[in-house]
C-alpha cells in the first residue's frame, strides 16, 4: 500500500525539540568542557591521550575520565569516578579517617587492636568503644597487662612526648590518626565530610605532598604493628612501659632529638632528622 502524500509529510515533517532535551545536551556539553580544561591544566602534555581514549566494551566518556584518573593514581589514591560530571565537581581523592562508625569496627589485626587499646579516644565515655575493644583485646593479652592501660588510654600529647625520637613513635602517630590530627587531609577527613576542593595543577601537587605524609606514617604504624605481632605481650609490654615513661633509657632518645649535634667515639656529628613538616591544603566542607 503506497501511503497519502499528506500521511508522508507527517511522517517527515520535523518536530520541535523538547527543552528538557536542550538542557541534557547543554548541561553534558557544559561538563564536558569542564572536563577538557581540567585535562589541559593537570596534564598538558597527555590531553591527546587522554581525549583521545577509547573502550571497545563501553563508552567514550567513561575512558576518557578513567583515562585522567589513571594518571592521578601516580601522585595520590582516588575514588572511582565515571563520568564528566563527577570529576569537575572536584577532586575525588581518598578520605580514610575515623569516622565514628569506625570506632566501633573491631575486627583488626592484632597489632592494631593493641595500638588502639593503647590510645585515648576522641569521644566522651559511652560514645566511646573502650569497653568492647579491651574485651576483643584480652585474646591477646594478659589482663593483668591490660590493666595497666589508664582509663580511657593515653593521649596523642603523651604518647608525643614520650616517644616522639624512639623505636615506638608510631604509636603517637596513630593517636593522632584516631583525633584526626596527622596533617595530612587524606586521614583527617572521612567519607562523612563533603569537602570540595577545585581542580588546579598547584592543589594535585599539594594532595601529592598531602599523600607521602599519610604514607609514611602509615608505614611507621604497619611496621609497628609488625613487631607488636612478632610476640604481643611481650612487645606490648615493652611498648606500654615506653609509653608510661617507665623506660629509662628512651631518655637519651627522647632528647637527642632536641640538639642539632651530638658527641660520639667519632666525634661531633649531626643529629639526623626524620620528621616530616605538615603541608597545606584548601579544603572547604560544604555547607
Amino acid at each position: 500500500m503506497i501511503p497519502s502524500l499528506r500521511a508522508l509529510g507527517r511522517v517527515l515533517r520535523r518536530t520541535p525539540v523538547r527543552p528538557t532535551s536542550v538542557a541534557t545536551l547543554l548541561g553534558h556539553q557544559e561538563a564536558y568542557l569542564a572536563f577538557r580544561r581540567i585535562v589541559r591544566e593537570i596534564f598538558p602534555e597527555a590531553v591527546e591521550a587522554i581525549l583521545g581514549a577509547s573502550d571497545p566494551g563501553g563508552n567514550r566518556e567513561n575512558a576518557r575520565v578513567w583515562a585522567f584518573l589513571h594518571q592521578i593514581e601516580d601522585y595520590f589514591p582516588i575514588y572511582e569516578v565515571d563520568d564528566y560530571d563527577g570529576l569537575a565537581y572536584g577532586i575525588p581523592f581518598a578520605r580514610n579517617a575515623w569516622g565514628y562508625d569506625r570506632f566501633h569496627e573491631l575486627d583488626l589485626r592484632t597489632g592494631e587492636l593493641l595500638l588502639f587499646a593503647l590510645c585515648a579516644q576522641p569521644y566522651d565515655t559511652g560514645y566511646d568503644s573502650r569497653v568492647a575493644l579491651l574485651d576483643a583485646t584480652e585474646g591477646r593479652i594478659s589482663k593483668e597487662l591490660l590493666a595497666e592501660i589508664p582509663d580511657g588510654g593515653i593521649s596523642a600529647g603523651d604518647l608525643h612526648r614520650r616517644l616522639d625520637g624512639t623505636p615506638y613513635a608510631a604509636a603517637a602517630s596513630y593517636a593522632d590518626w584516631l583525633w584526626a590530627e596527622t596533617d595530612s587531609v587524606f586521614l583527617d577527613i572521612d567519607d562523612e565530610v563533603s569537602a570540595d576542593i577545585e581542580w588546579s595543577r598547584q592543589t594535585v601537587d599539594e594532595l601529592a605532598a598531602h599523600w607521602k605524609r599519610a604514607e609514611q606514617i602509615l608505614d611507621g604504624i604497619g611496621a609497628l604493628e609488625d613487631w607488636l605481632e612478632e610476640d604481643p605481650p611481650a612487645h606490648f609490654a615493652e611498648l606500654l612501659d615506653a609509653a608510661l615513661g617507665r623506660n629509662p633509657g628512651l631518655n637519651y632518645e627522647r632528647t637527642r632529638r632536641l640538639y642539632a649535634c651530638e658527641i660520639t667515639e667519632a666525634g661531633l656529628v649531626t643529629v639526623p632528622r626524620d620528621e616530616t613538616e605538615p603541608v597545606a591544603v584548601l579544603v572547604e566542607a560544604a555547607g
